[in-house]
């Protein structure tokens, strides 16, 4: 074989590789898996409220953004800090949140039901976006 030939051959094998290795980058980019943004589905407030057999009005008010927290109730009783969402369970309702509370100085965790977009339940109360 000539110089010729051999330049051809190489030019070839060359040009192959390089399509090859186009072709493969350009399907792990296709095939990758895209990243969703995680919604928080409990920014906003929420509000659960009754009256007791007795006559005593009572509430408790969560409000959730950005990963702060305030709750408030119709006593003195109020607690603010921070959250965050630890687990999301397979059924896809339920979640474990790990707040913070700064008055307290306290980590607990809490688990929440997801009832539908506009009803929630903590701790066995309903609560409802306002």
């Amino acid at each position: 074989m000539n110089k010729k030939r051999l330049s051809l051959i190489g030019s070839i094998i060359l040009v192959g590789i390089l399509f090859g290795l186009g072709g493969f980058f350009l399907l792990q980019r296709t095939y990758s898996p895209t990243v969703q943004e995680v919604k928080d589905e409990f920014t906003g407030t929420w509000r659960a409220d009754s009256v007791t057999k007795d006559g005593y009005a009572w509430f408790v008010e969560y409000s959730f953004k950005n990963g702060a927290y305030d709750m408030k109730t119709e006593s003195t009783f109020k607690d603010n800090g921070t959250y965050q969402i630890i687990k999301r369970f397979e059924d896809n309702v339920s979640v474990q949140m790990q707040k913070t509370s700064i008055p307290y100085n306290k980590m607990y965790d809490i688990y929440i039901s997801i009832l539908d977009e506009n009803t929630i339940m903590i701790d066995g109360m309903k609560l409802y976006r306002k």
